[in-house]
């Protein structure tokens, strides 16, 4: 059986495990890529820092799902480090187009989790995350205007 097939075999190991990277020292470095040459890459990213500020707060908050894509997000995060330290230009653009479908599905996986947060409490902490909150909450009202088209 491989690490990845026992990290996720009970949902409860993975929560816990979740709960734990979310809240690590570790993790706080973690963050989505804001400073890349793409800027949908860059617009995705700081939607995804917005999220994880608000789940690291409320670790408990993050699902399943969620916490595997943010897990496949950061592993592209790193093969594109790996591709432009060996400048393979048309590696660059391949693994750049997965980094942002990746970071796409962290949005979609995570914003109704750290909706969920909010909605708990987590916006009250501080006016930082009460701004996140309400930034979230726009998102997806934005994504069911998109659905009504």
């Amino acid at each position: 059986m491989s690490f990845l097939s026992v990290r996720f075999c009970s949902f409860g190991s993975v929560l816990v495990l979740g709960a734990v990277c979310l809240a690590s020292p570790a993790w706080a470095g973690g963050a989505a890529r804001t400073d890349d040459d793409d800027p949908n890459v860059n617009a995705k990213g700081v939607v995804v820092n917005n999220i994880l500020a608000v789940l690291r707060v409320s670790p408990n908050s993050a699902g399943k799902l969620c916490l595997k894509n943010l897990d496949e997000m950061h592993k592209v995060q790193k093969q594109l480090d790996v591709e432009e330290t060996a400048q393979r230009s048309f590696d660059i653009g391949l693994v750049r187009d997965v980094l942002e479908s990746d970071m796409e599905s962290v949005i979609s996986s995570c914003s109704q989790d750290a909706r969920t947060a909010c909605e708990g409490g987590v916006a009250g902490q501080n006016a930082r995350l009460g701004k996140i909150c309400s930034q979230l909450a726009e998102l997806e009202s934005e994504d069911q205007g998109d659905e009504l088209q």
